[in-house]
This record gives C-alpha cells, sequence and structure tokens, in this order.
C-alpha cells in the first residue's frame, strides 16, 4: 500500500509541469480571444505577448527537464508549492478579468471631484448646434481636439459620477484612458448638464447627445456637455471599457 502510494505520487510530481503548460497556454489563449488582453493592457504593446509565449515556452522547458527524469522520488513539496506558486497568477487572471476602474477610483484619482460648476444660460446661447451628431468620438477626442468639437451636438458614452455637493441636473461623464497598462489608467471627465435631472446612480454606463462647448470659469478652462438626451447603456465587455492614448 505504501509502496503504491509513492508511485502513485511520483506519477503525479511528473505530471505537474505538463499541467502547469496546459494551464499557462489556455490562460494565454483565452487572453487573445476576443481581444481580452485589452482589458489590461495597451492594444499597441501586442508584442510583449509574443515575448510572452517565448518566455513561457522556455521556462516551461526548463521545469518539464528539471523534473520528469524524478520518477523515483515519492513527494517533492517544493515542486508542488512552484506549482501552486504558478496556478496564482492564472487564478488572478480570471479572477480579476470584469472587474474595472470605478467611481471610487475616479474620486480618488481627481481632486476635484465634487466639484459643482454652474453653467450659465449666455454661455449655452453659445452653441451652434448641427441636427446631426458625432458619432464615434470617445470621451478622449473631446480632450485631445476639444477645439474642433466647440458648438458641435456630440454623442459620446461613459459612467456616471455624481455626490450629494452637484447639482441635481448635473453630473461627470467619466472614463479611464490607459497609456500603458490598467495601473496607470488616468480619469477624463466632463460636466453634463441634464435639464431632465435624471436619477442615475454611480457607475451607470449612459450614452450622452448634446452639446459640447469650453468656457473659462474662475480662472480656468471648463468643458461641458449640455445635453438633449441622456440613455443608459449596456456596459461594455472589459476589453472596451477603457481608452487608449
Amino acid at each position: 500500500m505504501k509502496e503504491k502510494f509513492k508511485r502513485s505520487a511520483a506519477f503525479l510530481t511528473a505530471c505537474l509541469p505538463a499541467l502547469i503548460y496546459i494551464t499557462w497556454v489556455n490562460a494565454y489563449y483565452w487572453l487573445l480571444e476576443g481581444g481580452r488582453y485589452q482589458a489590461f493592457i495597451q492594444p499597441k504593446l501586442w508584442p510583449l505577448l509574443i515575448l510572452a509565449l517565448l518566455l513561457l515556452l522556455a521556462y516551461t522547458a526548463a521545469f518539464i527537464f528539471q523534473f520528469s527524469l524524478k520518477l523515483k522520488i515519492p513527494f517533492q513539496i517544493d515542486v508542488w508549492l512552484k506549482t501552486a506558486i504558478l496556478f496564482l497568477p492564472v487564478l488572478f487572471l480570471w479572477t480579476i478579468y470584469g472587474q474595472s476602474l470605478g467611481s471610487d477610483a475616479f474620486a480618488k484619482k481627481v481632486t476635484n471631484a465634487d466639484s459643482n460648476i454652474s453653467i450659465e444660460d449666455t454661455y449655452l446661447q453659445k452653441s451652434i448646434s448641427s441636427k446631426d451628431s458625432d458619432k464615434g468620438i470617445t470621451l478622449l477626442n473631446l480632450l485631445m481636439d476639444s477645439e474642433n468639437f466647440i458648438g458641435r451636438h456630440v454623442a459620446v458614452e461613459g459612467m456616471v459620477y455624481r455626490s450629494s455637493k452637484m447639482d441635481k441636473n448635473s453630473f461627470k461623464l467619466f472614463r479611464f484612458a490607459i497609456v500603458c497598462c490598467a495601473a496607470d489608467a488616468l480619469p477624463i471627465s466632463f460636466m453634463v448638464r441634464d435639464n431632465e435631472g435624471k436619477n442615475l446612480s454611480n457607475d451607470t454606463w449612459v450614452r450622452v447627445e448634446g452639446i459640447f462647448n469650453t468656457a473659462t470659469i474662475n480662472g480656468r478652462q471648463v468643458s461641458s456637455i449640455v445635453a438633449d438626451r441622456v440613455q443608459p447603456v449596456p456596459m461594455p465587455p472589459p476589453e472596451k471599457r477603457y481608452l487608449f492614448f
């Protein structure tokens, strides 16, 4: 009985490298499928995925070479510990996928998140709206090229941030933009004036259609959207929630 247990333990120990290899290859394919890796890194950095695959293959080859011939050793606690450590990143990956930055992170990253800037009627009258909304634009487009959108009718999507200090007819529309990876995500936000005063909760994804404009208020430039329509939309998949520089 004891000898049988030793043989079984030795066989399972020898199979660990193959098990790790299969798990990591599946995780790698899972990240590539549907562009899921974009929930974590900038799409322009896709060559890093090739480097990751090469490192995976090299490490797996070394791991197999080191332990596959030690079938006669009944139990190797260090091998099992190394296996557990190698499984942790995959477990973390599948656990964290789907979770993204929201209003809590926005409030922490933005110093004036609760500021409530009123938009005067005289300012609203400066808009030169057109019948058709500018489609296919994002909050990042408005930030990077704001002068070209002044007075134009825009349609953008993002999340809602509203605090008790803000006017009931106003909220901030925000998203996070990534330079390299999710760890360096930067918040982008614009004030939205919604005259209907919809009771939208934080982190609700909405599509805002209205007039985009900028003005200098209290010595600083403020960009805003005066909405004629605010409509809740389904939350996009994780790989579509971030914007990329």
